[in-house]
């Protein structure tokens, strides 16, 4: 019965993903994979990970850089999936500067010149070819920490 019980507690782990709050930030000085799947119900799923570990999406910032999010695994993704950019619930607090999208929409770029402290939440903004309609992310954040400029 043990044994039964280590099982479905496994399996339970396995199919159970992983809440954005249960995980570490990402770091800010490397690029964050981004993939984004369609469960069932046809609800989107965002996963984040670095150097092959998930992270929850935010990122803790100590100094000015970029930081750098790219679309992966886009054979499971929604068809033609990219980014079209990034829509923030505070875009004056001087958080993150500038946004920037790659040509072919699978690189974003923010960019923290880290002049003010606190959080920069933000949504990214989804094309899709499937349909016309726009897809919206959870809110990641920028948190910059630490001294000020």
């Amino acid at each position: 019965m043990t044994y039964l019980k280590t099982l479905i507690g496994a399996a339970l782990l396995l199919s159970a993903p992983a809440m954005a709050e249960d995980l570490a930030p990402c770091a800010a000085g490397s690029a964050i994979d981004l993939a984004v799947t369609v469960d069932g119900s046809g609800q989107p799923q965002f996963n984040y990970s670095q150097f092959g570990q998930s992270c929850s999406g935010d990122v803790e910032v100590s100094e000015a850089g970029t930081i750098t999010y790219r679309l992966i695994n886009l054979e499971q993704a929604p068809q033609g999936l990219r980014f079209v950019g990034a829509g923030f619930a505070n875009p004056f607090n001087g958080v993150v500067d500038k946004v920037e999208v790659s040509s072919d929409g699978k690189t974003l770029q923010l960019y923290d010149s880290k002049q003010v402290a606190g959080p920069g939440k933000f949504q990214f903004i989804f094309s899709s070819s499937e349909n016309g309609l726009l897809l919206l992310s959870p809110d990641p954040q920028v948190i910059n920490k630490g001294d000020i400029k």
